[in-house]
């Protein structure tokens, strides 16, 4: 089981106030994950990381690289998967802020990739959010770089079968990703196996810039429009091969200029967690104030928390499920020899890593209960009391 660790001293980096002036690029081979977990976790910073992905199973056989240009291996894909339905968004229709999605089988879509006809539909679906790996449990198509192997949301998500935030993509050239950030303001990581994908990645702060008078963000950007607007932005251009670590609150716009797939995950961990659990404050503030003419109405917090399950995606008992999960396990791991906490794809955390998680995690719960976030709800703070005094009494976490 490989480890992975970090260096003694817990304490958290300081974000970055000063812009930095590129995204750096930098070989797997030149970056430790203590480095990756400093350097650029911690204080918020993107990076995009080269030679990642040139053992992976779907590097190697989805794409016939015998052929000029390249393409797609469909006869391979064909035999490896079932005919599916598959999710597909239909980058011609906007739905509200997003394109609109429907579900076409998946060999239907494959086959639009062989087909040159120009009147056809190709340059317009794009297959997204696909839980590939999820459905074909057995199907080892890729693993986690170590990088990003500390992922508290998919390691709760995938330990107890449920959903999970692991993502294949398929783009023909000129399907995109409208501008956004990422759900709950968490991480993502995305490896491009085939074909060149352009980023445009925002600094936290600077879409601001972008608001209209109704404080609304726009659909889709240009470089022309953000340099219009003054925002300091970064145009990456990923080939294969290549991973982005897209940090928290990050807004970002993504075009395949070529055919390209993808693997996405997105994820939290001990450097994000409190700005997940600030931005679902933040989101049920909002719930809050939409309903406030309700606030009488019977059961009115309950509501509230279903009305932010239903906009936010989470809402406090899944976040502190979550927490408390990870929590256990790495207060169980203190008492043994080996010290270790298992991750997905055969990782593990070190002791010095675990340390800090548990630390993170008091502090977090601590000022949870101190501020009276969970005040209105007696039985999650119920919970995190009970968690924090088993933190508290493990002098080891300390």
């Amino acid at each position: 089981m490989e480890e992975i660790e970090i260096s003694s001293d817990t304490t958290v980096a300081a974000t970055h106030s000063v812009f930095p002036a590129k995204i750096e690029r930098i070989h797997l081979s030149n970056l430790s994950y203590d480095q990756f977990f400093r350097n650029f976790m911690q204080p918020n910073r993107a990076i995009v990381v080269e030679g990642i992905a040139n053992d992976w199973e779907c590097f190697r056989r989805w794409i016939d690289r015998s052929v000029v240009p390249p393409k797609l291996n469909v006869p391979y894909l064909k035999q490896k998967l079932a005919n599916v339905p598959v999710p597909v968004a239909d980058c011609g229709r906007q739905h509200y802020n997003s394109h609109e999605k429907l579900e076409l089988p998946l060999y239907d879509f494959l086959q639009s990739w062989e087909n040159d006809d120009t009147e056809s539909n190709r340059n317009r679906y794009y297959l997204k959010d696909w839980h590939l790996r999820s459905e074909c449990p057995g199907y080892e198509f890729y693993r986690t770089p170590s990088l990003f192997a500390s992922d508290w949301l998919n390691e709760y998500l995938v330990e107890r079968a449920a959903d999970d935030y692991r993502f294949v993509y398929i783009g023909p050239k000129g399907t995109w990703t409208a501008f956004h950030a990422d759900v709950f303001g968490s991480y993502s990581w995305s490896v491009n196996i085939f074909g060149l994908k352009r980023w445009y990645l925002l600094p936290p702060g600077e879409e601001r810039k972008l608001r209209n008078s109704l404080r609304n963000l726009p659909f889709s950007v240009t470089e022309q429009t953000l340099r219009d607007a003054g925002v300091t932005f970064f145009t990456i251009e990923q080939e294969a091969g290549e991973a982005i670590f897209v940090p928290t609150g990050w807004y970002h716009q993504v075009t395949n200029v070529e055919d390209a797939i993808s693997v996405n995950h997105n994820w939290f961990n001990g450097c994000n967690v409190a700005t997940i659990w600030s931005n679902l404050r933040d989101a049920l503030a909002d719930v809050r104030r939409e309903i406030d003419d309700c606030r009488d109405m019977d059961n009115f917090d309950e509501h509230c928390q279903v009305m932010l399950k239903a906009s936010f995606g989470m809402d406090y008992a899944d976040f502190l499920a979550i927490v408390l999960y990870v929590c256990d396990k790495r207060l169980a791991s203190l008492g043994e020899d080996v010290g270790q906490v298992k991750q997905i794809d055969g990782y593990a955390l070190g002791k010095q890593h675990i340390g800090f998680d548990v630390v993170t995690i008091r502090n977090l719960l601590h000022e949870t209960i101190e501020k009276g976030f969970l005040d209105d709800y007696p039985d999650l703070r119920k919970a995190a009391a009970s968690c924090l005094n088993k933190i508290l009494s493990t002098s080891r976490a300390l």
